[in-house]
């Protein structure tokens, strides 16, 4: 069971119910009904859904030679609601419950007087601010396994919302109280809901019992299952969805397993080239079929599934193939596009299909690729920074760049410097202005670019006296390191604090006049010399560490 929250309190919410569809087994509820209760139990409502139309599931086994009995029948009908359920600071929890187990179960007790619930929670405002949407299982487990074969099985789920999901085997739960005189309660019972017992033998760390081994990724929900011992079991699977690191709903899948005796070899296998994990626009990842018995050509369906849409997220893959006589590999590859749209991370699984010896069977091995979201580089720095060749310091520049896909690789111009930092000496570096070009790659060869400028910029010294008496000697009111800035504002005041000459792009060019050309008289005078620049402001202590002011003497 999961939901999907539609806007204004309202929910869709799916039920995917699955029979034993062999001659004599119960049929389908219609219409199905469930129940909503308030977080403490309290009854909020009972819905009622008809009977959708049904669909017969694909057995697939591992091995093509084993015949499926003739009573092994799966179906799978879909049921869908539409149900307001206002938010509430505590939300609601929806339960399913239907008696009784198949008799032919054997690892928990009395099967046919046992129950199934099936519940999830639906979180409220004191645990988030908005609505929710259920996490959902990817795929319907296998229905028959192998025995002492393990099979590796994606028991993956999507959570719509990107919460964090974690995963586990969990005890089936059943209905308190059952009875089997009245297979479905209406409306259903409220929590607490206990367990299905298991039977002597069998345990939530043994499902399969002794000899065989079921494991789970907390992380990745891939399950491992090793049974050994033939005949039907129910487990469960549980996940739960965090968000901000508290946890919001679990909920669980419960499944019955036909454990067979089949042979263990198989015509082809299915293999990933490379990882299995690609991302988006950034190379190719494949599937390799490989075989022992290259004798014969040999023809080869190809189905391709899994959340990736095949033609958009991705190449179009053949739907067959042909390997020749003699040659024992074939590679699909298998090329991810750029969407710009994050959607998670993205399956492809490609299952080969054979025809084996064994007449009317088929051969099915299967493998998944996960396509990753590229998401495009950012780049944050300081463009500018301010130094002086005079104080042999180093100009340091630096960078932090996230996203795109690790390593990443630095290119600066025009200096040499693999690593996000740079340390240029100053005694390198040209008056003011000193541009550097920054090109970043990442592994899938994309980039991003930053630009900065170094100025080298060292505090202007004026001289305090000029003797304008024009031998060409000190005529001129010269002040050293003019050409480290845009523009330097000088202005010269008498005595009284009148000005009497300024010029906002000083050259080095006042020879004791006043701004009419006129010769000053000798005598004291002060002076005020304030650079400038187009792009880099001054704070208030640089523009006292670069502002000159002082006297200077005109003598004749």
């Amino acid at each position: 069971m999961y939901y999907d929250s539609l806007g204004n309190d309202q929910y869709k919410v799916t039920f995917e119910v699955y029979r034993d569809c062999s001659p004599g087994t119960a049929g389908y509820d219609d219409p199905l009904h469930y129940t909503v209760f308030y977080a403490n139990g309290t009854f909020f409502g009972e819905f009622f859904i008809q009977l959708p139309q049904p669909d017969t599931l694909p057995l697939i086994y591992d091995d093509p030679c084993v015949t499926p009995p003739d009573d092994v029948c799966i179906e799978r009908a879909i049921y869908v609601d539409t149900i307001t359920m206002p938010m509430t600071a505590d939300g609601y929890y929806i339960t399913y419950q239907r008696c009784c187990w198949s008799n032919s179960i054997i690892n928990i007790q009395n099967p046919g007087s046992w129950g199934l619930t099936i519940t999830t929670e639906v979180p409220g405002s004191n645990q988030i601010n908005q609505h929710n949407n259920c996490a959902r299982f990817d795929e319907y487990p296998p229905i028959v396994l192998c025995s002492n074969n393990t099979l590796v099985f994606d028991h993956g789920a999507t959570d719509p919302d990107g919460d964090s999901l974690a995963y586990s085997i969990c005890t089936p739960l059943t209905i308190s109280n059952t009875d089997p005189g009245s297979p479905d309660p209406s409306p259903d019972l409220p929590a607490p809901y206990a367990g299905t017992p298991w039977d002597v033998g069998f345990s939530l760390a043994q499902p399969f019992g002794a000899g065989a081994t079921a494991s789970i990724d907390p992380v990745t929900g891939i399950m491992s299952i090793t049974p050994s011992q033939i005949g039907t079991y129910v487990m469960a699977i549980c996940v739960e969805e965090w968000r901000n690191g508290q946890l919001i709903n679990v909920k669980s899948r419960t499944f019955g397993y036909n454990v067979l005796i089949c042979e263990e070899e198989l015509p082809v296998l299915v293999d990933i080239l490379g990882s299995q994990f690609v991302v988006e626009d950034c190379g190719s990842a494949g599937f390799i079929l490989s075989r022992e018995d290259s004798t014969d050509a040999l023809d080869i369906q190809i189905l391709i599934e899994g959340t990736a849409t095949p033609g958009s997220d991705y190449n179009a893959l053949p739907t067959t193939i042909t390997m020749p006589a003699n040659v024992g590999t074939d590679t699909i590859a298998v090329t991810p596009y750029l969407d710009n749209i994050l959607e998670g991370n993205e399956t492809v699984i490609l299952s080969a299909i054979i025809e084996i010896p064994c007449e009317g069977t088929f051969d099915t091995v299967s493998t998944t690729i996960t396509i990753q979201d590229y998401i495009a580089m950012g780049i944050s720095y300081v463009d500018s920074i301010n130094v002086c060749d005079e104080d042999e310091e180093f100009a340091l520049l630096s960078c932090e760049v996230v996203n795109g896909v690790e390593p990443y690789y630095y290119n600066w111009a025009p200096w040499n410097s693999s690593d996000n930092e740079l340390a240029i000496p100053t005694n390198q570096l040209v008056p003011n202005q000193n541009p550097v070009a920054l090109e970043v790659f990442d592994a899938c060869g994309k980039a991003i670019y930053g630009n900065f400028i170094v100025y080298n910029q060292c505090p202007i010294v004026a001289p305090n006296v000029i003797t304008s008496n024009n031998d060409e000697i000190n005529d001129q009111f010269i002040i050293a390191n003019l050409e480290d800035y845009d523009r330097v504002h000088v202005i010269i005041f008498n005595r009284w604090g009148q000005i009497v000459w300024e010029n906002e792009d000083y050259q080095n060019e006042w020879s004791g006049k006043n701004m009419n050309g006129d010769e000053l008289s000798e005598g004291v005078y002060t002076y005020l010399a304030t650079p400038e620049s187009d792009k880099y402001d001054y704070n208030d202590a640089e523009k006292a560490r670069y502002t000159a002011h002082g006297y200077v003497h005109i003598v004749r």
